[in-house]
């Protein structure tokens, strides 16, 4: 999927799993935590297109990436928002859920995942939508911006989380 539907997805799930907590900063972890799998895109500047095309989600979207980056992540927000009393549990289960639905989301396209990077280089695909696809994309923006404006306290929230 393409980089403004991870961000949006990720917002509204953040704003849906810690937003009681961290009111709109939920949204912002969210959306940064939704993104973290694209960290790839950074081979793109010295590899040749058709390499690239392989390691973009290759082991950034594996299960033992997203593994490893809920915990590490988990463990420096508990640092950083210790006065929110958030346990470490429910913060493994933020970052995974953000992470995994990134790796789930990706599978849908023609160019597939690499789930089981670095032990199987078999790629996951469903092919159901396109990289860019407004269809899907539109409404998570429309939520996301809608979340953005409501108050922490009003009752429409729950309609607009995902």
């Amino acid at each position: 999927m393409d980089t403004l539907t991870h961000i949006a997805l990720g917002a509204c799930v953040g704003d849906a799993i810690l937003g009681q907590k961290l009111g709109k900063r939920a949204m912002l972890i969210g959306a940064i935590a939704n993104s973290i799998p694209d960290i790839d895109f950074i081979a793109s500047f010295w590899l040749p297109i058709d390499e690239n095309l392989l390691a973009h989600r290759g082991f950034t979207h594996s299960i033992l990436f997203a593994i490893i980056v809920a915990v590490f992540s988990a463990l420096l927000c508990k640092r950083w928002f210790r006065s929110k009393n958030i346990l470490l549990k429910r913060w493994i289960l933020f970052f995974g859920i953000e992470i995994y639905l990134h790796l789930f989301i990706d599978a849908f396209n023609t160019y597939g995942v690499g789930w089981f990077e670095p032990f199987n280089h078999y790629r996951i695909s469903f092919n159901i939508l396109f990289v860019v696809d407004p269809f899907f994309s539109i409404g998570l923006g429309i939520a996301s911006v809608i979340l953005l404006i409501l108050k922490k306290q009003s009752k429409k929230r729950k309609f607009w989380q995902c």
